[in-house]
């Protein structure tokens, strides 16, 4: 199996990572916009991958399997439609922000990231990796 997996967990974290730091230093400074420009690199990056690579190769690995097949859709399906959210996030706060809106607009972005994360690494990945591995034993 590739190391792909790892890759898009790694992204993950450092994703993570960044959101810290912008919660940390807020977003209200030069660091903390600098970190949320970085954090938006990253998700678009990440994406980017899962569109390029994951999810094509999910779907190789998913023929003659319809719910493995109907998964793979389904996530694809809602990131897509949260993405936009995501990017119009990053969008609304590229020059800064404060008070309570930008608290709470931070916290439902985390949140749902944090709960997509998990999905993802927790049964979507999980089931790449047992499709590959029955395909590499066939």
């Amino acid at each position: 199996m590739t190391n792909l997996i790892p890759q898009l967990e790694t992204e993950h974290r450092r994703l993570k990572s960044l959101l810290d730091e912008v919660k940390a230093a807020g977003v209200a400074s030069e660091a903390g916009r600098r970190k949320l420009r970085d954090a938006r690199q990253v998700f678009i990056d990440h994406i980017a991958r899962e569109d390029r690579e994951f999810y094509p190769d999910f779907l190789r690995a998913a023929a003659g399997h319809p719910d493995a097949e109907r998964m793979a859709r389904q996530f694809a399906m809602e990131m897509t439609a949260m993405s936009k959210g995501i990017l119009d996030f990053f969008e609304k706060y590229r020059n800064g922000g404060d008070g309570l809106e930008y608290a709470r607009d931070f916290g439902r972005l985390s949140a749902a990231l944090f709960l997509r994360w998990r999905k993802e690494e927790d049964i979507l990945y999980a089931r790449y990796a047992a499709l590959k591995t029955a395909r590499a034993a066939a």
